[in-house]
């Protein structure tokens, strides 16, 4: 079983000051307890709080605090996150405008595709408060054979495409396919930026024959004044938790959102599909890590079913701490060689199975060979 106190023990051993302060204010804002924590932080510690709030994509929570529980010191800090939320909010409805768009020309070529996370996510968690921070927009593609379809449909909208060069050759395409899982595009002109996923997991190359039925129970839901594909209830969760545990949980938003969508959809979902998506999946540790971070952080209850396939899974405790490693560790300490070392260490632990581990390795050389073989130097690892 996971010592759940030994790791509380650690956080405050470890976690830095602004971290701690951040997290009980998050907590305070997410769970209606504003008046009930009040914490004395020196005043030379806003901009450090501020800028960490920033990083983990918090600075709404961060706000409402300080609104709720103001003084003096405050007033310039208040203005600033204001001027930051109100630039946060111009960037969310620029891109929903960007998605409602580019989904009417995808679904006028009749182009299979599901939406996720982005404007979807952040409507169906926060309403119209547009107050989730989205760096791009994210479309997986449900054929591959169809990519070139999609490409057309970016360019015509005034996309550029940053892997334009990869796409005119048919054999560095499938290369490129093989190595990555998405292709990157810009709009200057709306300021935005889209991820086409041409696969829906990461590090499947040699394990893509078990997501080939991902796609198979997408549905169509309104969204505006629009159609477009989502995944069903219990994908969708399962795929946060598998995106956000991709990441170790290094930003709080992931987990939060993961939170927000557990606590309102609970009651609807059901965990035995959940499970059996997870299973289906091999997210099965995923979905777990998500879970125990929730109750770690805030104090969210696990769910019994949920404790009984994994908690007892010698891994975990040590990948619980490396994500709280990364939760609390600067940009700087995050590009050292042992961060990338533990970094892949837990990525391969987060997939069971002999072949799933060496499809994180081998992944991971292809998507170096696509920097090497085409000096692609805009390519996200």
């Amino acid at each position: 079983m996971v010592d759940y106190t030994g790791l509380k023990q650690w956080m405050n051993l470890q976690f830095p000051s602004q971290l701690k302060v951040l997290l009980d204010f998050v907590n305070a804002v997410t769970f209606g307890n504003v008046e009930e924590v009040l914490k004395n932080v020196d005043k030379d510690e806003y901009a450090r709080l501020s800028a960490l709030s920033t990083r983990h994509a918090t600075d709404y929570s961060l706000f409402r605090y300080f609104q709720k529980n103001p003084s003096p010191d405050l007033a310039g800090e208040i203005k600033n996150l204001h001027a930051k939320i109100t630039q946060q909010a111009i960037k969310s409805l620029r891109q929903l405008n960007e998605l409602i768009a580019l989904c009417r020309n995808l679904n006028e070529k009749g182009l299979c595709y599901a939406v996720i996370k982005g404007p979807h996510l952040a409507r169906m968690l926060y309403g119209k408060e547009a107050v989730k921070v989205s760096v791009d927009l994210d479309i997986m593609v449900v054929n591959t054979d169809d990519l070139a379809a999609f490409h057309e449909v970016f360019l015509r909208a005034g996309y550029a495409c940053s892997e334009q060069k990869l796409m005119t050759g048919n054999w560095k395409q499938k290369f490129f396919v093989s190595a990555k899982r998405e292709v990157h595009y810009f709009s200057r002109e709306a300021r935005c930026a889209v991820d086409l996923h041409v696969k829906p997991l990461a590090n499947t190359i040699l394990t893509a024959h078990r997501y080939r039925n991902f796609f198979r129970d997408i549905r169509q839901e309104a969204f505006e004044s629009i159609t477009i594909p989502v995944l069903p209830t219990e994908k969708y969760f399962v795929y946060l938790c598998y995106h956000a545990a991709c990441h170790r949980f290094s930003r709080l938003a992931w987990l939060l959102d993961i939170m927000h969508f557990y606590r309102q959809k609970k009651d609807v979902m059901d965990m035995n599909r959940v499970i059996a998506v997870a299973v289906s999946l091999h997210m099965k540790r995923s979905l777990w890590l998500a879970f125990a971070m929730m109750h770690l952080l805030f104090e969210v209850e696990i769910p019994e079913k949920t404790i009984s396939f994994s908690e007892r899974d010698k891994p975990f405790a040590w990948m619980m701490k490396t994500c709280l490693r990364a939760i609390s560790c600067g940009r700087e300490e995050d590009l050292t060689l042992n961060a990338r070392f533990d970094r892949m260490v837990y990525l391969i632990s987060l997939n069971k199975g002999l072949v799933g581990k060496v499809d994180v390795v081998l992944s991971m050389v292809m998507r170096h060979l696509v920097l090497l073989l085409f000096n692609h130097k805009g390519a996200k690892m």
